[in-house]
């Protein structure tokens, strides 16, 4: 029988939760499924966990960690599935988190990526809101351009299905960080991605987690922003100079406010310099450079 849907679950130390995510998956799962687990290179309870589901998920092991983004490639490589989801070893599939986006994918062959809203909750599972906030959901329900998704990663792993050709074409997760946002990016710049208004999987934060480490993740974010549009030109011809230059503003801003509560003046006021250089007419740039603590450095001079 035919493989439709391969699912990949990279898992790295996972032990606390995989269970509760795997048995998630298995209950929205349709039928003509496989599911991977990549174990990336665990030294916890991890593989004795993968042992009780037997022949149940298929396993590949890492000797070594690899991070996120090469395991979900190697799970994506073993595939067998006409599309792929991803789905981090953390986190619960919710109803719909399969049926929904294949049902869309089926209805619209043009469509090569479809992604639904998630709900964020605690390590103990107490709801703490929406993944993606109303404001932004009912900007994507009318339609998913390049130009929204640079502001910000709106398309979680957890919660979207691919077309594995789509994927294959793309060659994969090729970032070192925010692998996941730079995916959506360049499916979004040669293809076509629809949003479903769902919720379709809950997203655990607690402290140590990916999205926790706020300060790193914005830097990193940074990093992956201006690499995208230094190495995909078109992206500014299709999203347009000032959107693509107010996305790269919003992280240099984000990575500013991190700069001053680590003491870095000096970096904060450089950082939000070349935000106001990006995005002259945005006076919330100017009140916060204007705002900041005296720094032991003078203020860059090109600032206005």
């Amino acid at each position: 029988m035919s493989v439709r849907l391969s699912v990949v679950i990279p898992a790295h130390n996972s032990a606390a939760y995989l269970a509760a995510t795997i048995d998630s998956v298995f209950a929205e799962l349709p039928s003509a499924s496989e599911v991977i687990v990549v174990d990336d290179g665990s030294t916890d309870g991890t593989p004795a966990i993968l042992d009780v589901y037997g022949d149940r998920i298929r396993r590949i092991r890492n000797e070594r960690p690899t991070n996120a983004g090469p395991a979900r490639n190697a799970g994506a490589a073993a595939a067998r599935g006409e599309f792929l989801a991803f789905h981090d070893a953390d986190d619960l599939a919710l109803p719909g988190r399969f049926s929904e986006l294949l049902a869309v994918l089926d209805a619209h062959p043009d469509v090569d990526l479809v992604f639904a809203n998630g709900l964020k909750i605690t390590a103990d599972g107490r709801p703490l809101g929406p993944v993606i906030p109303a404001r932004y959901a009912r900007r994507l329900e009318r339609g998913v351009d390049l130009g929204l998704l640079l502001q910000e990663s709106f398309i979680y792993p957890q919660g979207s299905c691919i077309r594995r050709a789509v994927f294959e074409r793309l060659g994969g997760f090729t970032a070192a960080r925010a692998e996941d946002w730079e995916l959506a990016l360049r499916v979004t710049l040669s293809g076509k991605v629809r949003y479903v208004a769902k919720t379709v999987f809950a997203y655990r934060q607690y402290e140590g987690s990916v999205s926790s480490q706020k300060s790193e993740y914005a830097h990193e974010t940074l990093a992956m922003l201006e690499h995208f549009i230094a190495t995909h030109p078109d992206a500014t011809r299709v999203a347009g100079k000032r959107r693509v230059g107010h996305a790269v503003a919003k992280r240099l801003a984000r990575c500013a406010r991190h700069r001053e509560r680590a003491g870095d003046v000096a970096g904060a006021a450089e950082a939000l310099a070349r935000a106001i250089r990006l995005a002259p007419t945005s006076l919330r740039y100017r009140w916060r450079l204007l705002t900041l603590p005296r720094a032991t450095s003078s203020r860059p001079s090109h600032a206005s």
